[in-house]
């Protein structure tokens, strides 16, 4: 049996990752011919890290970052094409048309990974690529069909703040991460929101000393972790007697207790003793009646996402049939390929979590100085310091 053959085009180098790279890694590790083609080298992109280049490098440092993602993907030939970065939509949309058809005449694929009409997160590269790809394959419905598929961005309901409150109130001692476990879970988050496999809505936010982070009795809508300073807890009882519970700084989480209480308040002050930036995830709203303040039953966690790997009907031959018969010593693809990529974020039932450890695990592979430490302070021991 001919090993499959799965041709993906993309716009920019790191598109293949975000979009399909567990459903090309998958096929890549059973044997199949797996090719990406990326029509720029990424110029125009943004430099998170200023370290890694600068605007002259950039692209430079794209397509290398492009072809090392290839090997660790498993696949057959990653190849970088020098079209304008974010000048797709003003090239002659024919031109991309029959530059794909070239492609597809080359490589001769069994199946086809592009954009959607959406464009994946609606960026105008994406979306010129994904058209000019799409007509090119159902160009070729007569004489030599392939499978389209088209990627869409999940739309998950988890909420990562709340595996991540649940996770740290099990702990009998606070956990206080490494600098390099701060900025993971920093870029982690924002990512995972950004590609729509949490809900949460993630800003970093400054707060002077002698504020309040937050309030006890205030809705908890909020989780933090602090970036940088120190917070003191507090609580207050009946009799309006003041009592210190914990002193937190960088590499902490605050306000988890929180988001694990059946009565969906805060249990306690959170006191900004020294200036403090902090990552914050909140609930956001995802439709627009939603209740966005203290919505945490099951139903609002981690529903099954939609595909990011879609078939497009459309470019299926009317008679499947013979088209069937005519491949048969090919491996169909199509069952496969209608999965979620990464699976850990699919729920499978209403009952089913998101277990914290598959997610430390994304954060553990970058911090290669450790992710931290567990303090031996217990966690409520409490010190009276005013009675208001």
């Amino acid at each position: 049996m001919d090993s499959p053959r799965v041709l993906a085009i993309f716009a920019h180098p790191d598109d293949e990752t975000l979009c399909a790279g567990g459903t090309l890694a998958k096929y890549a590790s059973t044997g199949a011919d797996v090719r990406v083609v990326s029509l720029t080298r990424g110029g125009a992109g943004q430099i998170r890290d200023a370290g890694a280049a600068t605007r002259a490098t950039l692209a430079a440092a794209r397509e290398r970052e492009f072809h090392a993602a290839g090997k660790e993907l498993g696949l057959t030939e990653t190849r970088c094409l020098d079209y304008p970065d974010g000048e797709l939509p003003h090239v002659d949309p024919q031109v991309l048309v029959e530059l794909a058809s070239r492609l597809l005449d080359e490589l001769d694929p069994d199946v086809v990974i592009t954009f959607g009409p959406a464009g994946f997160s609606g960026h105008p590269d994406h979306v010129a690529v994904g058209a000019a790809v799409s007509a090119a394959c159902y160009a070729r419905q007569s004489s030599s069909p392939v499978r389209l598929f088209h990627c869409h961005r999940p739309q998950s309901r988890m909420l990562l703040r709340d595996r991540l409150a649940a996770w740290v109130v099990e702990m009998t001692t606070r956990f206080e991460g490494t600098n390099d476990f701060v900025h993971a879970m920093s870029v982690f988050s924002r990512e995972t929101s950004a590609l729509g496999y949490a809900a949460d809505f993630v800003n970093v936010e400054w707060f002077p000393s002698r504020t309040y982070l937050i309030e006890q009795g205030e809705a908890a809508t909020t989780m933090y972790l602090i970036l940088s300073g120190h917070v003191e807890i507090r609580r207050e009882d009946e009799n309006g007697d003041v009592s210190v519970l914990n002193v937190l700084g960088a590499g902490q989480f605050v306000g988890e207790e929180g988001q694990t209480l059946s009565s969906c308040h805060q249990d306690a002050d959170v006191a900004v003793d020294e200036d403090v930036r902090n990552l914050m995830r909140s609930q956001q709203r995802i439709h627009g009646n939603e209740d966005t303040t203290c919505s945490r039953g099951s139903e609002d966690r981690g529903d099954c996402l939609n595909p990011l790997v879609e078939e497009d009907s459309h470019s299926v031959p009317s008679n499947k049939a013979e088209v069937d018969q005519a491949r048969s010593h090919r491996l169909d693809l199509t069952p496969q390929l209608r999965v979620v990529e990464s699976r850990r974020f699919q729920r499978q039932g209403r009952s089913a979590s998101l277990p914290i450890s598959h997610l430390l695990d994304q954060v553990v592979q970058i911090c290669p100085h450790g992710v931290g430490t567990f303090r031996s302070r217990p966690r409520h021991q409490a010190t009276q310091v005013s009675s208001l």
